[in-house]
């Protein structure tokens, strides 16, 4: 599922990281993999280029070195046995002509040391049985071509290790013997200096292979202290972006700063044009958008309805980095994306996803970096929240008090201003069209503020009920907006708490509000009903409506705090509309025992 079209732009971050172990990337977490990566590349039997894992410098030479030490063999042999060329020794002519037939083409041609392929090996132990036959027509050990033989196992030697170079030397010897056989020669071992050459030739081999090893363990070391160094410096690297990160988080518990900080602090360290935040409702396990940078998110969020990225990161440890999320990102347009789960009170509170329009854009790196923060912000929102709805219950007082400051201040001045207005329009004797239009606006003003002091002070108490505040209080949206407007309860009296009914009716309040400043609707139905089991909630009207599919704009917070009331209840509230067909906001309130 891809959620998709016009961005909404209500987003952020926060968080409170004063030390790194929020980010809980210390060396061993970061430098181990990379060091274990690097052995896994040496202990792997089919290397990834089939060469040799030795230095750089040291694979440079190894062509040069190979090739000198098969020619000496050759050049040694050849000028020994020149003499006896020349008589027209016919043996002599075809292991002289093998030798350099072979060293020529392997000059050319070189095997792969090191190559994981079975081919290139068996041209190794090939070589050594070729040239082991050569030889075994012209004296065999004793042969001054016998080092060429040497020369080919040592070679397999270095390339694949000593056992696999006394191999390559023993099927020389063998195909020496088979053709001094063939041939009525001599393989040379009846004297003392054929065993000499034999054990110089093994002493060889042994040596290239010990050499090898050695070589290959050094690289191994090189390479795990090169990766260290480099998880130690990526690690500095991500720990000052964590420092410089928590610096910029908000100390306050404001949700709405807490989520345009997340917003900002993405953009600037990610470079995402894609950001979505969804927080999870812990009443009925649906998902909310807090945040939704470059997509839009319905209103409500059913687990089955996120999308497989997102969903995914509910079972996985950590970020999850997609390297092409071409038509399966949340954004239609993304080419790669990092997502993870928010974490905290040992339980998943929210997910996270980041997008950019670059496939491969994010590396592992950011996946790190990513989950380094997740945590801070998964506090950051679960105290914003939790911090709201604590304001929410014990709010009641606090807007008592500032409707008191307001009519006493601001609305003794006001009142005081609308009549110097009116004295100065008598005194001037004559009228002034601007004085009018003042006067007029401060008459507005007074209104505005004595409608607002009547909703901070309209409240559900012992006395009157849900349905005796909202009925009036419809009828003054009535009066004011000119909204066709109607109210219906059912339940006989029945009445819930009152600090439920009060929550009910500030949800009443910010829907009303939402449908005065955006809806452009003509009819508000509110409903409400009382069971023996629950009761239920509803606010209808027949304004613009929206895509739910598209999400939400200018309303975005106020669906939040309505949920977040809701949830205060343990109430489910759900949001239905579509363009030209208006709004549903329905709320069920379950009956506390």
């Amino acid at each position: 599922m891809r959620w998709g079209g016009e961005p909404n732009s209500s987003d952020a971050m926060t968080d409170t990281v004063e030390q790194a172990e929020y980010a809980k990337l210390d060396f061993e977490e970061v430098a181990t993999p990379l060091g274990d990566a690097a052995v896994a590349r040496f202990d792997d039997p089919e290397p990834e280029h089939g060469e040799l894992d030795v230095s750089p410098s040291v694979r440079a030479m190894l062509s040069p070195l190979i090739a000198s030490l098969r020619w000496c063999a050759v050049v040694l042999g050849t000028a020994l046995t020149a003499p006896d060329a020349a008589d027209g020794d016919v043996g002599l002519v075809v292991t002289t002509s093998v030798c350099l037939y072979l060293t020529t083409w392997r000059t050319m041609r070189p095997i792969r040391l090191g190559s994981a392929e079975r081919v290139q090996w068996v041209m190794g132990i090939t070589d050594t049985a070729l040239l082991g036959a050569a030889v075994g027509l012209n004296e065999g050990l004793l042969s001054p071509f016998a080092f060429c033989v040497a020369a080919a196992a040592a070679v397999a030697g270095f390339g694949w290790g000593m056992r696999h170079g006394l191999a390559s030397l023993g099927a020389g010897v063998i195909a020496m013997a088979i053709s001094a056989a063939l041939t009525g020669g001599e393989l040379g071992l009846d004297e003392e200096m054929g065993w000499v050459v034999l054990a110089t030739s093994a002493i060889i081999v042994v040596a290239l292979g010990f050499v090898r090893n050695r070589l290959v363990e050094t690289e191994r070391q090189r390479v795990q202290l090169a990766g260290r160094i480099d998880a130690l410096a990526e690690t500095n690297q991500l720990l000052h972006v964590l420092n410089r990160v928590a610096r910029t988080l908000p100390s306050s518990l404001d949700l709405q700063q807490a989520v345009e900080a997340t917003r900002s602090q993405l953009t600037e360290t990610f470079g995402a044009n894609v950001i979505g935040l969804l927080t999870l409702s812990e009443v009925n396990d649906t998902w909310a958008p807090l945040l939704a940078e470059g997509l839009a998110i319905p209103p409500t969020v059913a687990k089955d309805g996120i999308p497989d990225h997102l969903k995914a990161c509910l079972d996985a440890e950590g970020p999850l980095l997609v390297a092409d999320v071409s038509r399966r990102g949340l954004g239609a347009a993304s080419g790669s994306g990092v997502y993870t789960a928010l974490r905290t009170r040992g339980k998943v509170v929210g997910l996270l996803a980041i997008e950019h329009p670059n496939p491969g854009q994010y590396s592992e790196r950011d996946a790190r970096l990513l989950g380094g923060l997740a945590e801070a912000l998964a506090l950051t929102i679960d105290n914003a929240r939790w911090f709201r709805r604590l304001r929410i219950l014990g709010a009641e007082e606090e807007r008592a008090r500032i409707a008191r400051d307001l009519h006493d201040r601001l609305g003794q001045w006001l009142t005081y201003i609308s009549f110097e207005l009116e004295r100065i329009k008598g005194t001037q004797g004559s009228e002034s069209v601007e004085l009018d239009a003042l006067h007029h606006d401060v008459g507005r003003a007074i209104d505005e503020l004595r409608e607002t002091l009547r909703q901070m002070r309209t409240a559900v108490t012992e006395d009157q009920s849900l349905a005796v505040v909202a009925e009036d209080l419809l009828e003054r949206f009535r009066d004011r907006t000119g909204i066709e407007s109607r109210f219906s309860a059912d339940g006989d009296g029945d009445r819930f708490p009152v600090a439920v009914e009060n929550e009910l009716l500030r949800i009443m309040q910010e829907a009303l509000n939402n449908i005065d400043k955006h809806a452009n609707a003509t009819n508000v139905d509110i409903i409400w009903r009382v069971e023996a089991d629950d009761a239920e909630f509803t606010i209808t009207d027949d304004g613009d409506g929206f895509d739910e599919s598209r999400g939400v704009r200018e309303t975005a917070f106020g669906l939040v705090g309505m949920r977040e009331r809701a949830e205060v209840i343990d109430a489910e509230l759900t949001v239905t509309s579509s363009p030209g067909a208006g709004t549903t906001i329905h709320v069920t309130v379950p009956r506390e025992d």
